[in-house]
């Protein structure tokens, strides 16, 4: 198992590194004709550099992480970290929660100097980043919060429900992980985003006057959307669908609406109104339950395993070590299982900006996907292999090709 673990490593590594390799490379190929015009001589340099800095940047962490989990691994110090844990207290669980948030802080601290670098350097130099550094610590805190107390102590009731029910618990923990995820989802918009964000209604005026139109032809709720002010962090452009039956709600990035036209931003909207259509969220969601029952039946496996544990020097399950264990051996998997479900969020992508067209907004559409990419840095060619792999969404120029096609 012990050899095992160390290939499946490797292999993931490698294959990480060969697809980002290949997407790299693959800059400098020809620019479709239908995205020709996104950026200008100028801006397309520009965007060249800004791409090799992140993909430096991407390989260097992803050395230090694989590298770091290496020495972990061979040096033993996973059991002496559980060594440390145990003697603050006799409960098996707390243990192992203790494990983990030791694992995990190592982890983070070994990751936040690649997250300022890129924010403060990378993003701040290209015109991104807008973020103060005392914005950026209170979002660490904050994530760490939640992380904390939502992670913890989710881990904590599924380790009991598997003390308490033994293999049953897989039934349980799948109810409990899945309700906790429906709440997370409903309150998404409600709670969550406004721990970082202020929500604020459209204001009157020409946009205002389109949104209404806009929902009365569509059905939508004008109620159910909120201006973001994403600008305080970054000039990003967005927007996004959250929710489903009455805490359905739509978010549109202040940035999206200074620098897109009424019309494409109308554009924007009806295609997010047409994931509400098609009840995307509410699909991921199923989808996303189905996934975790089958990690859950995989996972009991981890748990009940003194082998397992042998194998890296514990003297016996270990149910901290258990789930990195867990987490570990199931990239592969995941990355296996993430080519049809990113290939069904593409289709997904498509069938809402054939709603956006449907409903008048197809040349706006088409605008607007190329305003989003000039301001985002989207790149124009990313590799195939990389596009069925990683991408939720389709490259701008197959989007558009999609538009033309309906018109």
């Amino acid at each position: 198992m012990f050899q095992c673990t160390l290939l499946i490593i490797a292999i993931v590594f490698f294959i990480d590194i060969g697809l980002s390799i290949l997407n790299y490379k693959h800059r400098h190929a020809p620019i479709p004709e239908n995205v020709a015009d996104v950026y200008d001589q100028k801006d397309y340099a520009k965007w060249l550099n800004y791409t090799m800095e992140v993909f430096k940047l991407s390989i260097f962490r992803k050395l230090v992480d694989t590298g770091a989990l290496l020495v972990f691994l061979l040096a033993g110090i996973f059991p002496k970290l559980a060594a440390f844990a145990a003697p603050y207290t006799d409960n098996r669980i707390l243990q192992s929660l203790i494990f983990l948030g030791l694992y995990y802080v190592i982890a983070y601290l070994l990751n936040i100097g690649f997250s300022i670098y890129r924010t403060f350097s990378i993003e701040e130099r290209y015109g991104f980043n807008k973020s103060t550094v005392k914005l950026f610590v209170v979002d660490q805190i904050k994530s760490l919060l939640l992380t904390a107390i939502l992670g913890g102590g989710l881990l904590y009731a599924l380790l009991a429900l598997y003390q308490h029910f033994g293999n049953a618990a897989l039934l349980y923990g799948w109810l409990l992980i899945t309700a906790i995820s429906l709440i997370i989802n409903l309150l998404y918009t409600k709670v969550f985003i406004r721990l970082f964000n202020k929500l604020t209604p459209l204001t009157e005026g020409e946009l205002y006057d389109g949104v209404n139109a806009l929902a009365e032809k569509t059905g939508y709720a004008v109620k159910k959307i909120s201006v973001m002010d994403a600008s305080k962090r970054s000039s990003r452009l967005n927007a996004f669908f959250s929710g489903f039956g009455r805490f359905k709600h739509i978010i549109l990035y202040d940035t999206l609406i200074e620098k897109c036209t009424t019309e494409e931003v109308l554009a924007v909207l009806a295609h997010e109104i047409g994931h509400a259509k098609h009840k995307d969220v509410l699909k991921n969601f199923l989808s996303s339950s189905v996934q975790l029952g089958v990690s859950l039946g995989i996972l009991l496996i981890f748990l009940s395993s003194e082998a397992f544990a042998a194998a890296f020097g514990f003297s016996g399950v270990h149910y901290g070590f258990a789930m990195i264990l867990f987490s570990i051996l199931m990239e592969p998997v995941g990355m296996v299982a993430g080519i049809p479900l990113t290939a069904l969020s593409r289709k997904a992508e498509y069938r809402a900006d054939a709603f956006s067209a449907t409903v008048g907004y197809n040349n706006a559409m088409v605008d607007a996907l190329k305003v989003l990419a000039r301001e985002n840095f989207s790149n124009l060619t990313p590799h195939p292999w990389m596009v069925k792999m990683t991408y939720s969404h389709p490259p701008i120029s197959d989007r558009i090709s999609a538009l033309d096609k309906n018109a």
